[in-house]
């Protein structure tokens, strides 16, 4: 069965603007260099790998859209508050 396209159309924008919070933070932290940021470069391209590897593999034959949307925003959501913790 399909979803309905207002899925993508809802869960998709806020994605986007949850997502661009964890740019800004991750700028800042490679801005500033260092080994923290070398760390943070690497782990965002290991863990986005990961993600959208999931995220297709479950388009392909999984969970429904929402789910794969809700999957990623937990992503970002983590991320998010990883970088925004005190350090």
């Amino acid at each position: 069965m399909f979803a309905s396209p207002l899925v993508g159309m809802t869960e998709a924008p806020l994605l986007t603007l949850e997502a661009s919070r964890v740019v800004a933070l991750r700028m800042q932290v490679l801005m500033l260099g260092g080994t923290a940021a070398w760390d943070e470069a690497d782990l965002m391209v290991r863990e986005k790998t990961v993600a959208f590897s999931q995220a297709f593999l479950d388009l392909a034959g999984g969970p429904s859209q929402s789910a794969v949307y809700s999957d990623l925003r937990a992503v970002v959501r983590d991320n998010y508050d990883r970088l925004s913790a005190p350090s």
